[in-house]
């Protein structure tokens, strides 16, 4: 129809959707090169297809990478970098579910950041929120601790990664808003795949494994889905304040925990579950979103008959 516009936040929500099956992906092949593969390894090859990715992308649509501030543009991917590698020790040492969900708790932080650097209006839940968030967290990790097999210093490694990892990415997502606004997608991944790159690769030389078909494989799948992920990702926080892309991306959790147990047999405590939906049910209503949909905004009354 013509003169029709899309609200901007249908713009927004739904390519977070697609973002977030896609990463929950990625997630799965990292898990299924965990042992094969040495995570500097596994980092470096992330960012390599990504920079493959944009090697092919930008002379086809013929532009030119726009930094914007290069501060805040080398910021977005030393944040994201040292993230990627931090979620990619836990998801060696954790599961698939457990490892995205303490990942998953980065929209808290990245409300903190946004509320102080990008002056984000930000409920007043977000105490609240993330209390229940922490909480939840602790009994995810508490209940995998359980069922696991690996050494007590091998899992808290794994757990703590995922917590530092999740407040990086909180700032990354931050940077990437603020930049958002003066750059392109394309470019902010660009910022993310080389610094990330350069992070991973003294991990990747100190501990290299050689390479199989199998392996190389699921290299490009981790790479592939998270450039396209990404992507996908950083043009949608164009449309949507950083709160409300946390609350977008709340469902990688869920998806990564199903592609989890159905492809790698990995179990579903139900102390973990439970962990899991106070956990997202914390973030939800820490970034203000849980309340609207409980107690929705009253309809504007008619006005009245001349």
């Amino acid at each position: 129809m013509k003169g029709f516009v899309i609200p901007e936040r249908w713009r927004g929500t739904p390519l977070l959707m697609a973002s977030s099956l896609m990463f929950a992906f990625m997630a799965l092949f990292a898990r299924m090169l965990s042992g094969q593969l040495s995570v500097g390894q596994i980092v470096c090859g992330r960012f390599v297809v990504g920079l493959l990715f944009l090697a092919v992308y930008y002379p086809v649509v013929g532009r030119r990478p726009r930094l914007g501030r290069p501060g805040l543009w080398a910021l977005r991917g030393i944040f994201g970098g040292a993230s990627v590698y931090l979620y990619f020790v836990c998801i060696e040492r954790l599961a698939v579910g457990p490892a995205v969900l303490l990942n998953s708790c980065w929209p808290i932080y990245g409300a903190i950041l946004g509320f102080f650097f990008l002056e984000e209006r930000v409920s007043g839940h977000l105490l609240g929120g993330l209390v229940a968030a922490t909480l939840g967290a602790g009994l995810v990790i508490w209940a995998t601790s359980l069922e696991m097999t690996a050494t007590i210093s091998s899992f808290g490694i794994g757990a703590w990664a995922g917590v530092l990892s999740a407040m990086l990415s909180g700032a990354a997502v931050v940077a990437m808003r603020a930049l958002r606004n003066e750059t392109d997608a394309a470019t902010v991944f660009l910022s993310f795949c080389s610094f990330g790159l350069l992070f991973g690769l003294p991990f990747a030389i100190n501990d290299w494994r050689p390479l199989s078909t199998d392996t190389v494989l699921l290299l490009l799948g981790v790479g592939l889905f998270s450039a396209v992920a990404q992507m996908v990702f950083t043009y949608a926080m164009g449309y949507v304040t950083t709160a409300m892309g946390g609350v977008g991306s709340q469902i990688t959790p869920v998806f990564s925990w199903v592609l989890g147990a159905l492809f790698l047999a990995e179990p579903m405590a139900p102390l973990a579950i439970l962990g899991a939906l106070l956990c997202v049910g914390g973030v939800l209503w820490g970034t203000g979103i849980l309340g609207r949909l409980l107690v929705p905004s009253p309809k504007p009354s008619a006005p009245p008959t001349p």
